[in-house]
């Protein structure tokens, strides 16, 4: 059974939360307690959501609807959050067939133990995963994208390998708030671990019960970065069929679906006439 501890000495700083405590078994994980005022305050940034590829329109259309909360943002202050919209969108696609969920499960305990050494280095956070894990649903909406634990992975891993080689993570609900921006951290370091992980995953895997699949680890091919920055100078590569150029590179595409195929065989001659042209 989990258990944990509730600090109240961040509220002789002045802090405006208490801090629990609660050990997981492998890991010790701490939660901010603050007062919410739930308003189901409209935002003007959200009426866009309505139509998300990978989320049920009608479960998205409940959970948008209850709008967002105020949190403290200063002794004298509120400011609105999106956090229990986006505890609800996971919920969501928890409900749904496949690894969705078991991905960032997956990815959580690599970025924890492996990435960030145990916690002991600076480093992604659970949020920005789960922010990565939101944006690669609606990318790869299709059922198929996560019948297999080994390609869930892939799919999260392509988003956050894109997001930090262009250094931007945008913010799910807020897509023009950029998550790394301001992070503190070394982002090169960060990226270059992610790369070797999806690249060579077995050495960090071991850590874990759970293998990813019967099939051979993928291996990253040559060019990879460059494809990667594509989205910082063109932002419509941020969509489906560029992704599942990123797949194939790591040779987990594995879809069927005629139309998709050839989507993403568009944007691999368009990208190769790139390179050519730089050369």
């Amino acid at each position: 059974m989990d258990t944990g501890s509730l600090n109240a000495d961040s509220l002789r700083e002045e802090q405006l939360h208490l801090s629990l405590l609660v050990s997981s078994g492998w890991r010790t994980i701490r939660f901010h307690v603050v007062p919410v005022v739930r308003r189901g305050l409209g935002v003007p940034a959200l009426e866009g959501a309505q139509q998300m590829p990978g989320f049920p329109e009608a479960s998205l259309r409940r959970v948008l609807s209850q709008g967002v909360d105020l949190v403290p943002a200063s002794a004298q202050l509120w400011r609105t959050s999106t956090d229990y919209l986006l505890t609800r969108l996971l919920g969501e696609l928890g409900s749904l067939q496949g690894h969705r969920l078991d991905s960032l499960s997956v990815l959580d305990r690599v970025n924890h133990e492996s990435w960030r050494d145990g916690g002991r280095t600076d480093g992604l956070t659970f949020s920005h995963l789960k922010m990565v894990l939101l944006w690669a649903s609606t990318l790869f909406p299709a059922p198929e994208d996560w019948a297999e634990l080994q390609g869930a992975v892939y799919r999260v891993l392509v988003v956050l390998l894109c997001c930090l080689a262009t250094r931007r993570l945008p913010h799910f609900l807020h897509p023009h708030h950029n998550l790394l921006q301001g992070s503190g951290l070394d982002l090169g370091v960060v990226y270059q671990r992610v790369e070797g992980f999806a690249s060579q995953p077995e050495a960090a895997l071991r850590i874990h019960a759970t293998h990813l699949g019967r099939s051979p680890p993928p291996r990253v091919s040559s060019g990879l970065k460059a494809l990667l920055q594509l989205p910082a100078s063109d932002p419509t590569y941020w969509a489906t069929a560029y992704f599942d150029v990123l797949l194939d590179k790591f040779q987990v595409f594995n879809i069927q679906d005629e139309d998709r195929i050839a989507a993403m065989q568009s944007i691999f001659q368009k990208t190769r006439t790139l390179g050519s042209k730089e050369r």
